[in-house]
């Protein structure tokens, strides 16, 4: 960038680059500030590069395009605030590479952005400000979105423009350079930089309107060569999104050569992400960067958003000496759908504390090392959005260092410290398919003794079943499947093939969860009817399934129905050792009812016995009310169980709590 100092006149005012003079004549007026400010980004560009210096105050103004040879400064006290007003932003075709999301509700005006400009940068001690919560009203408390939020702004009072979309948007440009500035307040993304190369981005501050939906970070999207240091990223979204998806130039443009150090990131939902898109993320390395909160996990891999057919490649990321603290999991993620891979992926000399292990997704398509790191369990984590966890020391005691679910031949573990798994008792409690009104009034009772259950949900989630769901995940329980339509595996996949079970029973209630993210990780067999070779289909989309234990019956004292069965206290076939609980993914149950001779005093010496030999046990039912009758469960019968377990040192366990080896 040249450092000659240029004198502009423009309308009356002043203009000076490299020099001491900076613009004078800015006022309240949006539209004449972003005209006297692009005056003089267009004439330093003409005459060969130089310093646009804004002045100390708070200046309103619309979009500013930085063009070739620019250094847009912002000295201390200097302030761009983004207009509210739609004309004062760019078009959305504004050029090719431009987008914006009808679905999430921005459009495709930015405050700050350039397309195929070289040698520009943004410094000083200054703020970029987008206005953001100005286009929003007050937060919504029950959505289709995520729990990670601490509330949820999702609809801009403008209900045809919605609002800007990311704030600082840089399309196609070559060394650039950020540097010193705060990037606030922003009404979608904070930075976007997208089919850039070599871009050195330091001490920059983010600080993001938590409440406001898809206020992510960085976004370093088909970007290569690029440096992030020294930052500290507030947001309400991913801190860093490091993505493969713009439509016109993925094939061509990696997003390679990345890497992060020494930064500070608070966020609302993933603190780094990788994926989306149909391109290749490859070498990336994050040294000495702390994660100090994800509201989900500290470091993602989504490849996959929807199943475009070829989606992302993820190759070759290292994260070295970093520290992961308060969110649920320290990194979940792995293919996830197409034509998509997470190879070559390695953890070095990290510290995860998290709620819940690691939790991956193995197979062919899927290479992770982690090596000499640790894991701390925490009892919870920040409540975000009403979404708060339990206090459980019992949990936190035997947490394992990680999950994987499917195939985990490429999945090593060297040297890594989790807790000891298995220094008590464990009851799995599951409730089945659609008691979605028992189940809610429940809560309470579960809360009471820190105790935590499985719902397995038959049929569509339908809006009343989503947010019953959530209000059930918010309270720390876990959502597995139960099958569209309730119908036998093993005959179904006999007849049809294990693709058209899935389409006919698990993709779209899948689908549905996946769109109102609500985790589903495991799948309770219809009817209790299964065999070995569905287990082994049904194992590669889910971590955990439940089944009956054949043969096993509940003890009937009366004689009326089952009096020659032994009790189940004394039937080996109900318990197994909680050091084997990890390495079960299939886990047999007896099912609660009165319909099934249910004698609670029997129950309850099931669950002393577990606590006294360090055993687990699934107990199942469907319903939960004081009449209960037929298949469902007493709210008495609850109590007493979750009583006895309290006493005995036996933790009651969602399946997405219990750690899958």
């Amino acid at each position: 960038m040249k450092t000659q100092a240029i004198l502009l006149a423009a309308l009356g005012t002043a203009f000076a680059v490299r020099g001491g003079t900076v613009i004078s004549g800015l006022g309240a007026d949006a539209a004449a500030n972003r005209a006297v400010i692009q005056r003089a980004v267009d004439a330093a560009s003409a005459a060969g590069g130089g310093r646009v210096e804004i002045p100390p105050g708070t200046w309103p103004t619309g979009s500013i395009e930085l063009k070739s040879g620019v250094e847009l400064h912002l000295p201390k006290g200097a302030t761009l605030k983004g207009s509210v007003n739609r004309a004062d932003y760019n078009a959305n075709d504004a050029f090719p590479e431009n987008f914006w999301s009808n679905s999430e509700e921005w459009s495709g005006g930015h405050l700050v952005w350039a397309r195929d400009a070289e040698d520009i940068s943004i410094t000083g001690e200054g703020a970029i400000n987008g206005s953001g919560p100005e286009f929003f009203g007050e937060p919504e408390e029950d959505s289709r979105w995520p729990f990670y939020k601490y509330g949820l702004k999702l609809q801009p009072i403008d209900r045809e423009w919605f609002r800007p979309g990311p704030m600082v948007a840089l399309f196609r440009c070559r060394r650039v350079r950020l540097a010193g500035v705060s990037l606030d307040d922003t009404p979608a993304w904070t930075c976007h930089v997208r089919c850039c190369d070599g871009v050195d981005i330091r001490g920059v501050r983010i600080n993001a309107d938590v409440t406001i939906a898809n206020s992510d970070g960085f976004s370093i999207d088909c970007s290569r060569n690029v440096t992030v240091a020294d930052c500290t990223l507030h947001t309400g979204d991913d801190g860093f999104a490091i993505r493969a998806s713009c439509k016109l130039h993925a094939a061509t443009n990696f997003c390679e050569n990345i890497a992060i150090t020494n930064c500070d990131i608070w966020s609302c939902c993933y603190g780094i992400r990788y994926g989306i898109g149909t391109g290749t993320i490859r070498n990336v390395r994050v040294e000495d960067t702390r994660i100090h909160e994800a509201a989900g996990a500290g470091v993602g891999f989504t490849p996959a958003w929807i199943d475009a057919g070829r989606n992302c490649y993820i190759e070759d990321i290292a994260h070295r000496g970093c520290l992961v603290a308060d969110c649920v999991h320290g990194v979940d993620g792995g293919p996830s759908g197409g034509d998509s891979k997470v190879t070559g992926i390695r953890f070095e000399k990290c510290v995860f504390r998290t709620l819940l292990p690691i939790w991956l997704t193995g197979g062919k398509r899927c290479q992770f090392t982690f090596a000499d790191c640790v894991r701390e369990p925490i009892t919870r984590v920040a409540v975000r959005h009403r979404r708060g966890w339990h206090e459980n020391e019992i949990l936190a005691k035997r947490s394992a260092f990680a999950e994987i679910a499917g195939d985990a031949d490429r999945i090593r573990i060297e040297n890594c410290l989790p807790r000891p798994f298995g220094s008590c008792g464990v009851l799995a409690l599951c409730f089945d398919d659609r008691n979605f009104e028992d189940w809610e009034r429940a809560i309470p009772l579960f809360a009471k003794y820190g105790a935590h259950a499985t719902f397995f949900v038959s049929g569509e989630f339908t809006p009343d079943a989503v947010r019953a769901s959530k209000k059930l995940l918010e309270a720390g329980h876990s959502i597995g499947l139960h099958g569209l339509n309730h119908r036998d595996v093993p005959e179904l996949i006999a007849q049809k093939g294990a693709g058209a079970y899935f389409a006919a029973e698990i993709d779209r209630p899948k689908r549905q969860c996946d769109v109102a993210y609500i985790p589903v990780r495991s799948f309770a067999y219809p009817n209790n009817r299964r065999d070995d070779e569905t287990d082994k289909v049904l194992g590669r989309r889910f971590a955990r399934l439940r089944a009956g234990i054949p043969g096993v019956r509940p003890y009937d004292p009366r004689g009326e129905k089952r009096g020659e069965l032994m009790p189940l206290v004394s039937d080996e076939r109900v318990f197994f050792p909680v050091a084997e609980l990890p390495r079960r993914r299939v886990l047999g149950g007896v099912i609660l009812g009165e319909a099934y001779a249910t004698d609670i005093d029997d129950v309850v010496a099931c669950v002393k016995r577990a606590g006294a030999r360090k055993e687990a046990l699934v107990f199942t039912s469907h319903g939960i009310r004081p009449d209960a009758k037929h298949i469902h469960m007493k709210t008495e019968w609850l109590e007493k169980i979750l009583a006895a377990a309290k006493e005995a040192d036996v933790a009651v366990l969602a399946f997405d709590e219990i750690p899958v080896y």
